[in-house]
């Protein structure tokens, strides 16, 4: 499971950054995709939350600031957390958690007080990314978004271990993999292997 644009099975940039961990539910396999502050902001450029300029500007900063750096990180992977859990709990129809929908609430109304009005209607914010904390909170404010509205669409990868989202756009709403080339693989050859063994048994 790659780090670049090609891993970005989501459709919506929230839901990716959801899945930069990869084989979440796999304790075993488990592997963050953002593991320093530099990682974070290429992510933030290969999804299309930030244009290059503006991750070469960051990573730059960054670099002459570490402690931010470390600050963007850990509320990053606090964010991501907390929408771990809210999106699992949508899958399954559960009820969101207090202490998540606080997490992302707190994101939220921080993103808010420094965001702008965009000069079109309808009104959206903008907010001016000048530092690594900001490419958070511009993901708290797309988090807001995709959550408040409708989430039928939502599913998370059957394969074992994934535990990627992505928003079903297919006709039939049947999808089930991350990507039919790397789960939905693996379970045929899982299921024409178990198919085997029963003729021979």
């Amino acid at each position: 499971m790659e780090t670049t644009a090609s891993a970005l099975i989501g459709g919506h940039v929230v839901l990716d950054f959801a899945n930069t961990v990869a084989w979440r539910l796999d304790e075993r396999r488990m592997a963050d995709r953002v593991p320093d502050a530099a990682a974070l902001l290429t992510w933030a450029g290969a999804s299309g939350l930030l244009s290059a300029d503006r991750v070469d500007a960051l990573l730059a900063d960054a670099a002459d600031d570490r402690d931010g750096a470390a600050d963007a990180l850990r509320a990053a992977r606090r964010l991501r957390a907390a929408l771990h859990h809210l999106l699992d709990s949508a899958v399954d129809g559960r009820a969101p958690g207090r202490e998540d929908l606080g997490v992302v609430r707190g994101f939220f109304l921080d993103a808010w007080r420094r965001a702008e009005f965009a000069p079109v209607l309808p009104l959206r914010p903008e907010l001016d990314v000048t530092v690594p904390t900001d490419a958070v909170r511009l993901l708290a404010l797309e988090a807001a978004e995709l959550l408040s509205g409708p989430l039928a669409r939502l599913r998370r990868c059957q394969g074992p271990g994934c535990g990627w989202f992505f928003l079903d756009r297919s006709r039939s709403r049947t999808r089930q993999w991350c990507r039919s080339g790397d789960c939905g693989n693996r379970e045929r050859v899982r299921r024409h292997y178990e198919r085997s063994r029963g003729s021979q048994g």
